[in-house]
């Protein structure tokens, strides 16, 4: 016994600690991320086949051994090639990551203010009229690509703007707002938001609310929803979805949303609900 602690001892070092403290984070990351995902059973399938691999070694099936390797290692490839969409989501998230944002220090409050009051009134009156709406923050990750399926705007944030895009029977009513609350900028309207995967959502969330799910899930914006047939209003963030939000509450938590790096970490550890509330389709 003394002597294995000797020779593991010998052999380790401070950056070992430090590189199996990266592994162990990574690992935590993967296995939180394909929880409850499409690729929680692949990956399960290749942990049993890892695990095969040495006791067939062992065993010593010598065939079986080498299907096994060669099922491992085409598995790998695939899995990579049929889950793409879903590993850019998580490069996205882990590039999303709080220590990051710690050197994003762009906001101009002045006109993130008057963006948030004019949003605030939009958002009141799309509600009140139940007109239907999708109007997509822009924190951190970049979304030209999201803007590039619709029409560039590049126009100052107005409620009067925002309610006229959103008027039944225009051109850019169906679609989603990109907008940037820091810049106090319309970036784009009319633009084509990805759908969420998930399969244990609400029945009654609409396609709307599925596609501000899905923009979260493969970014840090933060999507406001307001239903055509309720007029309640909901907003995503993070792959979550809180459901019938008084306005008032929802302009603050857009403040805190971009507010300092100093607070993020602050108010990301309040816990977040995720609301499955339904009365009707939305």
């Amino acid at each position: 016994m003394e002597g294995m602690i000797n020779y593991l001892q010998s052999r380790m070092s401070f950056g070992s600690f430090i590189e199996i403290a990266i592994i162990a984070y990574l690992i935590y990351t993967l296995l939180h991320w394909i929880h409850g995902s499409q690729a929680e059973q692949v990956i399960k399938g290749l942990i049993v086949v890892l695990v095969l691999i040495p006791v067939c070694s062992w065993l010593r099936f010598t065939t079986l051994s080498y299907l096994l390797n060669s099922l491992f290692t085409w598995g790998i490839i695939i899995f990579f090639v049929v889950f793409q969409p879903e590993m850019r989501s998580a490069l996205q998230q882990l590039g999303n990551n709080r220590l990051f944002k710690r050197f994003i220090r762009d906001n101009d409050s002045k006109a993130m203010d008057k963006g948030f009051e004019a949003i605030g009134d939009a958002v009141s009156h799309l509600s009140e009229a139940k007109i239907g709406a999708l109007i997509v923050c822009e924190t951190n990750t970049g979304l030209k690509d999201i803007a590039a399926s619709g029409v560039t705007l590049n126009a100052d944030i107005t409620a009067d703007l925002l309610e006229n895009i959103f008027t039944p029977n225009r051109p850019l009513h169906d679609g989603a707002v990109i907008l940037n609350p820091r810049s106090g900028k319309i970036i784009a309207a009319g633009c084509l938001l990805p759908l969420t995967n998930r399969h244990n959502l609400d029945t009654t969330l609409g396609t709307r609310h599925r596609s501000a799910i899905g923009i979260s899930e493969q970014s840090d914006a933060l999507t406001i929803v307001v239903s055509e047939e309720t007029g309640s209003v909901s907003y995503t963030e993070g792959g979550e979805i809180i459901r019938h939000v008084p306005v008032a509450q929802l302009i603050d938590h857009l403040k805190t949303h971009y507010n300092d790096a100093s607070n993020t970490a602050e108010n990301a550890d309040k816990p977040r609900m995720l609301n499955m509330r339904g009365d009707g389709r939305e």
